[in-house]
């Protein structure tokens, strides 16, 4: 079964094929998100509050998520892939 990735506090949701981007995931829902650097992986813009079942933070990641004040529970979407069924928060949403 593919994942769903649910958007919070609404609770609309969208199936992709596991791997896809969180960016790519939020873009495809039509819900807003920044990405200054356009999906490089080279901001922090489109970080988002993350639960459930995605990839491991790798280091490119960790050394944007570092730059956060408070980094706990986001994750960076335009590096995180999902691979189960996960749940997403804007601050702004």
């Amino acid at each position: 079964m593919p994942p769903v990735v649910t958007f919070l506090p609404d609770g609309g949701s969208l199936v992709v094929r596991e791997g896809t981007t969180l960016l790519a995931a939020v873009l495809r829902a039509g819900r807003p998100i920044g990405y200054s650097c356009r999906g490089r992986g080279v901001c922090v813009a489109c970080r988002l509050l993350v639960e459930g079942d995605v990839a491991p933070i790798e280091p490119a990641e960790a050394a944007l998520l570092a730059r956060l004040d408070d980094p706990e529970g986001f994750r960076i979407a335009c590096l995180c892939r999902v691979r189960g069924d996960c749940r997403v928060r804007a601050t702004y949403w």
